[in-house]
C-alpha cells in the first residue's frame, strides 16, 4: 500500500498533516545571524517533481539533525513550521520556508526508493 506524498507547492503556512518526500539538494554552513547572537543553518530541499524550498535549522537543533539530514539523501519530512520568508533572510528564491526543529518528523528513505 502505497502513501500519497504532498509537493513542496502544496504545502502552505497553516497546512497540516503533510508529508513530503525530498533530497537534501544543498546544505550550507552553520553561520551567526548579523543582528542577533542566534546560530542558524541553510538547507535546499528538493521534491518528486524538482520544486525546491527553503529549510532553516537554528541553535541546538543544528547539531541534532547534522546527521539526519545529509546531502544527497532522501527523506520523508513531516510537521515542520511552514512560514512565509522573509526576503531579507532568503538563501533561495521561494515564498515559503521550512523550520526545521524537534517537533518536526524525518525518516530516511532507502536508496530503492529514493526520488
Amino acid at each position: 500500500m502505497s502513501k500519497e506524498f504532498q509537493l513542496i507547492r502544496n504545502v502552505s503556512p497553516g497546512s497540516s498533516g503533510w508529508t513530503v518526500k525530498i533530497v537534501v539538494a544543498e546544505k550550507f554552513s552553520p553561520r551567526i545571524a548579523q543582528k542577533s547572537p542566534t546560530k542558524y543553518q541553510n538547507l535546499i530541499l528538493m521534491d518528486t517533481e524538482g520544486s525546491t524550498v527553503q529549510a532553516t535549522l537554528y541553535g541546538q537543533n543544528i547539531t541534532a539533525f547534522q546527521d539526519q539530514l545529509t546531502l544527497g539523501n532522501t527523506y520523508l519530512i513531516s510537521n515542520a513550521m511552514v512560514k512565509i520568508t522573509n526576503p531579507e533572510y532568503k538563501a533561495k528564491s521561494g515564498e515559503v520556508q521550512w523550520i526545521i526543529s524537534r517537533r518536526t518528523r524525518i525518516r530516511k528513505v532507502e536508496e530503492n526508493n529514493s526520488i
